[in-house]
């Protein structure tokens, strides 16, 4: 058996709601990384922690960043 249809002013009602949400669809624009500036100083301590780790950039950013940009303390953490 097909499922009834909803007659008169609640029918009109429901199928315009049902077009609004259909063409109301937002799309989702990926937002560009924003990638920090870093002093000459942190460079060199991101490829010093890098070369004595063999760790990922971004590994050797977050540990250098909570010991200070001291690369030294950073690698005997």
């Amino acid at each position: 058996m097909p499922p009834k249809r909803k007659t008169g002013e609640a029918a009109e009602t429901m199928e315009r709601s049902e077009k609004k949400t259909k063409t109301t669809k937002k799309s989702k624009k990926a937002e560009p990384a924003v990638e920090e500036v870093y002093s000459t100083q942190q460079k060199n301590a991101i490829s010093q922690f890098i070369s004595f780790t063999q760790l990922d950039r971004n590994t050797a950013v977050r540990a250098l960043k909570s010991h200070g940009w001291d690369a030294q303390s950073a690698v005997n953490a």
